[in-house]
């Protein structure tokens, strides 16, 4: 009997139209990020495990796990910022500040992608590191919105969302509040509106929490988020309202509040941000603030970074109907089996006007 020779399920094969798409992209995003000044860092795939689990306990629970041959852990990488900040620690401490690294490269996790139950994806995103939030927050998403934009993607809706609006609920609301975050990160409103009447808050208190999942617009929205923090008048949010403010200046399109969002990454202390789009409607892309990540490598330093799913990405420029570079074939040549030496000649000549490969 034949063995079953395929790829691992979750994996895939890409064919050399496909891949033409992907550097496509790749090319696209790697544009814009030199343009504002970003430069290319590559890490190693496989990381020691004790690497993913200072991180995040969330990263280190879907990751892939291995064991060395000499009985040490290891993993397959479950992120890129992770690693990057491990070196940033590690190897760069007497550079001038900030960094601003791009990144491609693969990933690996149990059910990464979730429409496709793809475990291997491609990660392409920037991280800026060493800078306070405030300014470089404001880079941070308008490096985002120029790369879609260099992609040509029409339709795309920058979500966004700060890691201390949640952080004020917990220290309100106590234990009560992390439920009613758990049942919104599952996407369970049904749950989410049980632990509500369930709980012992105030009539006003469940009248805000009612109404805050619900708040999610452009900068008409900052109001309503205004009047709906009256309600409980111990949540300090002034701060939080002015940063979205300022956010509201720079983009008056394409940038949204949504109050509901939460995040499946746990090392957020700040904004953090999901890219969506209707052609898939799904993420295609996502990031946020993390300024104590690279101290538990010995390196306080603060931070911010995004990156998109290129395979997602792709799919939704596809869905678009964009239209994608050719290959331009090249011209082909008769072998002169009596004269091999002519002819590789004159694939020389054509070389020479043309990068173009040959096909003999």
């Amino acid at each position: 009997m034949k063995k079953n020779l395929r790829n691992p399920k979750g994996s895939r094969d890409w064919l050399p139209d496909e891949v033409a798409k992907q550097e496509y992209v790749r090319k696209s995003l790697v544009s814009a990020f030199e343009k504002w000044g970003y430069k290319p860092i590559q890490t190693p795939i496989l990381i020691n495990w004790d690497t993913l689990t200072i991180s995040s306990s969330k990263l280190s629970d879907t990751a892939f796990k291995l064991i060395g041959q000499q009985g040490e852990i290891l993993a397959l990488r479950a992120d890129l910022t992770t690693p990057i900040a491990r070196v940033t620690a590690e190897r760069l401490k007497d550079d001038e500040l900030p960094f601003r690294f791009y990144y491609v490269g693969k990933v690996f996790r149990y059910q990464s992608r979730k429409t496709t139950n793809e475990k291997e994806l491609y990660q392409i995103g920037i991280e800026l590191i060493g800078s306070k939030e405030g300014f470089s927050d404001l880079e941070c998403l308008k490096v985002l919105h120029d790369s879609l934009e260099k992609l040509g993607l029409n339709k795309y809706l920058i979500v966004i969302n700060h890691a201390l609006f949640w952080q004020e609920l917990f220290k309100c609301f106590g234990e009560t509040a992390q439920k009613l975050y758990k049942a919104l990160n599952q996407k369970d409103l049904v749950l989410f509106y049980e632990l509500l009447e369930e709980s012992e808050f105030s009539k006003n208190e469940k009248t805000f929490w009612r109404e805050l999942i619900y708040i999610r617009g452009g900068k008409e929205v900052i109001n309503k988020f205004k009047s709906i923090s009256n309600k409980v008048k111990k949540l300090k949010v002034k701060k939080l309202i002015s940063y979205f403010e300022n956010i509201f200046k720079l983009f008056d399109k394409n940038v949204e509040i949504d109050l509901s969002l939460t995040s499946d990454i746990d090392y957020y202390t700040g904004i953090y941000f999901e890219v969506i789009t209707p052609y898939i409607g799904k993420s295609i892309g996502s990031g946020g603030r993390y300024d104590d990540l690279i101290n538990k490598f010995g390196f306080d330093l603060p931070a911010i970074g995004f990156s998109f799913c290129l395979e997602d990405l792709l799919l939704a420029l596809e869905k678009q109907g964009k239209s994608f570079p050719k290959f331009k074939a090249p011209k082909l040549l008769s072998v002169n089996k009596t004269n091999i030496k002519k002819t590789f000649e004159e694939i020389k000549k054509i070389q020479r006007k043309s990068s173009a490969a040959i096909k003999l």
